[in-house]
């Protein structure tokens, strides 16, 4: 197996960054992925003391797919962020003045209005990445399974709308959900196979069109048993990576605790979170069993996301073209 392409994302929800080479350090994802969130809700942030916070409090595809239209590039060394928008107009905003966090504030209250209900707020804070998961990992994307989900369609997707870092090719179809708790080499890097990622609704959205054209999840746990395609990787060792480098999936060195997120199949009366699809525990029966504040443990979604697994059918607002609509 091979890298086939690396990328970052250096404002959450916004375009992928393609790179030809990245230097990551052990217990670190990559550097300027997710650096920057534009805040959606009143959760307290300090930035002298991050926290991590669930991603529903920011702007993001699982919610907000019309992000997707915007083309995004980081300027590095200017500390600006250049877009253009879908009307052809090319925005350079300057995240290290308060004027330019401003005016991007002040352009996606414009650009999604009611959706998000006011001002978003940017945040960044040093050495802080806002990831969906509140360990610092590089996510990895196996190529032949998305492959395999394409063929489950018959219908090309395109690999970005999983927002990996890491893409891989030359293995096999889903196979990387069994490396869990073991030792990958990417390069000169090694990192541990932490856990399976569970697919989300943001992966529903095409991120050519920022139409929601196909559900990911649904088909996912439809045809192959479980919503997870593509893993996490805790860096162990540091180093070089690039498109090319050799991947190999070592034996297991020592004893580790594995947190994969197992496929399940709905249970009668099971319920199940409609952003992420998220299985509740059995014993939960209805949502107003759930404390009023509950947030879904994979998404953060509130209780009034949660629904009976075995009736729910995720709605499609842009319907598919004749021919290749769901069975």
């Amino acid at each position: 197996m091979r890298i086939a392409s690396l990328y970052r994302y250096p404002v959450k929800g916004l375009s992928p960054e393609r790179l030809e080479t990245v230097q990551v350090a052990a217990g670190q994802g990559f550097p300027m992925d997710r650096a920057y969130a534009l805040l959606r809700t009143g959760v307290a942030f300090d930035p002298a003391a991050p926290a991590w916070l669930p991603k529903a409090n920011f702007l993001m595809l699982m919610m907000h797919e019309p992000l997707a239209r915007l083309r995004t590039r980081f300027d590095d060394a200017a500390g600006a962020l250049r877009m253009r928008t879908p009307d052809g107009q090319t925005l350079t905003f300057a995240l290290g003045e308060a004027a330019g966090r401003n005016a991007l504030e002040q352009f996606f209250a414009g650009f999604l209005g009611t959706r998000i209900g006011g001002t978003p707020k940017l945040l960044q804070a040093a050495s802080h990445q806002f990831t969906d998961k509140a360990e610092k990992y590089v996510s990895l994307i196996n190529l032949a399974s998305v492959r395999a989900l394409e063929k489950s369609w018959n219908q090309a997707l395109d690999p970005l709308r999983f927002r990996a870092n890491i893409y891989i090719d030359e293995g096999e179809a889903f196979r990387e959900l069994d490396w869990v708790g073991r030792e990958i080499r990417l390069g000169n890097v090694i990192a541990e196979v932490a856990q399976r990622n569970g697919r989300c609704a943001a992966t529903n959205v095409n991120p050519e069109t920022g139409e929601r054209d196909r559900d990911v999840p649904g088909r996912l746990r439809k045809d192959f048993g479980h919503k997870d395609l593509g893993v996490y990787l805790k860096v162990i060792e540091g180093g070089e990576l690039r498109p090319g480098d050799d991947v190999e999936v070592e034996p297991v060195v020592k004893d580790r605790a594995t947190t994969a997120l197992r496929g399940a199949t709905a249970l009668p009366g099971q319920l199940i979170c409609a952003a992420c699809y998220y299985l509740l525990e059995p014993a939960v029966t209805a949502s107003a069993q759930l404390a009023a504040d509950y947030r879904c443990p994979d998404c953060g979604a509130g209780r009034e996301a949660v629904v009976p697994a075995n009736s729910y059918k995720p709605p499609l607002p842009n319907p598919l073209p004749p021919g290749e609509r769901e069975k």
